[in-house]
């Protein structure tokens, strides 16, 4: 992900970043600069925890911020707004982003 991010490049974690056997990617989640990472859903597979080996939906990707705040030490909302300005000026979607 470092190296993603110093060659300007955005990282994106979905549920597999929930799992017990991801150590690794929450490791790196936890470690992101806040604004270098969006989340994703990656439905229909790779449901985050608690609905593993549930068909993946995009609404759980509620529970993949809950974790990855939790992780980072930092609340919902904080989370929420970092990622949400990241997704937008990716995908321009604001003005001021343009």
């Amino acid at each position: 992900a470092k190296r993603v991010i110093d060659l300007g490049g955005l990282v994106s974690f979905g549920g597999v970043a929930t799992l017990k056997p991801a150590r690794e990617g929450r490791d790196t989640a936890a470690k992101c600069p806040a604004g270098t990472f969006m989340l994703e859903t990656d439905a229909p597979y790779l449901a985050p925890e608690p609905f593993r080996g549930k068909r993946n939906e995009p609404a759980y990707t509620a529970k993949t911020a809950e974790r990855l705040a939790e992780l980072r030490g930092e609340t919902l909302e904080a989370l929420a707004r970092h990622t949400g300005g990241t997704a937008d000026g990716f995908f321009r979607l604001r003005p001021e982003s343009v």
